[in-house]
């Protein structure tokens, strides 16, 4: 813990910065390759006007030049395009955004950040949540900047947002959506998007909606899959570096919050179970340790924290509310007692 960060830690804020381009760019190859084999890769990087190849890994495309490469297959070879690389959207593409979604108490909350993500990856989109007695209804807008990428922008949210939807329920409670309209006239493909979402799908809309059922905001996140699995590693790894494998008891106990952060609720009467341990004795190893468990709470609390003003979207309140403070004023104190500045502060001094 501290103010200062590593070369590698830098680096990793750095990356974070095209890891949502360059995981769209890695599936989009994998479509060409695997379904549309008679692609040209080098003629359609020359037809948008790349002067290198875009298929490299590290090819510092922007997101602009992945919606030009969509359009160009969208327009000529492969109308379908944006359907197909969504659909193979994975959440540990998301890196601590993914981390934040799959470690979310509800529903609810794993798609506010969700939407965060999407935004961020692209920046021509704004997305809404609103509800009735019946449904949830997550609603796309796309800005005048990204006119001319418009339903592929649609596209790619709706199937992208409906794949979280699956990987954050319960196995076998996402079967389908409820409906979902859109604002742009039927495709060539339009028996895809049914295909797809499982529901009815109306085109020539006033708005573009995926509709969930209601009830659905508040079931609990599961994170038992594989890809949760994943993703708590990655958080584990990065967090814990060479004490990963580690056995003692300050290493148990942080694991433990990194991978069942709900159940564990940053309390000592919530994780000493979980440790088969009682109240008492973990306090009591953990004082052995030099350290205790508010101080291993806060330790990992903030490595968190710092990873989500860097590498995501989210706002300061969702942070303090993704991290298990009920008062957002109490995770602002904590913030600034162990960087120096305020959440927002550190998240604008470290972005410029």
């Amino acid at each position: 813990m501290g103010q200062t960060f590593d070369v590698d830690q830098m680096q990793h804020f750095t990356d974070s910065q095209h890891i949502y381009v360059d995981a769209r760019l890695r599936r989009l190859e994998q479509v060409l390759k695997e379904e549309c084999p008679y692609v040209d890769r080098e003629a359609l990087g020359h037809w948008c006007g790349f002067n290198r190849p875009w298929w490299v890994e590290n090819a510092g495309l922007t997101q602009e030049d992945y919606l030009r490469l969509l359009r160009q297959l969208h327009t000529n070879e492969v109308p379908n395009i944006a359907l197909r690389v969504a659909s193979r959207t994975q959440l540990q593409d998301s890196g601590i955004v993914g981390y934040a979604m799959m470690s979310s108490a509800t529903l609810d909350n794993g798609l506010r950040i969700a939407g965060h993500l999407l935004e961020r990856s692209f920046p021509y989109i704004h997305i809404g949540l609103e509800t009735d007695s019946e449904h949830a209804r997550l609603v796309c807008q796309v800005t005048a900047a990204g006119s001319n990428y418009f339903q592929l922008l649609v596209e790619e949210w709706l199937i992208a947002m409906w794949g979280y939807i699956r990987a954050l329920l319960p196995e076998g409670v996402a079967a389908c959506a409820s409906y979902a309209t859109l604002n742009y006239g039927k495709p060539t493909y339009h028996g895809q998007y049914q295909q797809l979402l499982g529901c009815r799908v109306s085109f020539d809309q006033p708005r573009a909606i995926l509709a969930i059922p209601r009830q659905w905001l508040y079931i609990g996140v599961q994170g038992s899959s594989p890809q949760a699995q994943t993703l708590y590693d990655l958080q584990i790894r990065r967090l814990m570096r060479d004490h990963e494998h580690s056995g003692d008891i300050v290493s148990r106990v942080k694991r433990l919050l990194l991978e069942r952060p709900v159940e564990c609720g940053y309390s000592l009467e919530k994780t000493a179970p979980l440790l088969s341990l009682s109240a008492r004795t973990l306090r009591r190893h953990l004082a052995d340790a030099g350290t205790s468990f508010r101080q291993v709470c806060l330790d990992v609390r903030m490595d968190l924290a710092r990873d989500y003003l860097l590498s995501s979207s989210m706002t300061v309140q969702e942070i303090a509310y993704q991290l298990g403070y009920s008062q957002p004023n109490n995770f602002y104190r904590a913030f600034k007692a162990v960087y120096g500045e305020p959440p927002e502060q550190y998240r604008q001094g470290m972005n410029h």
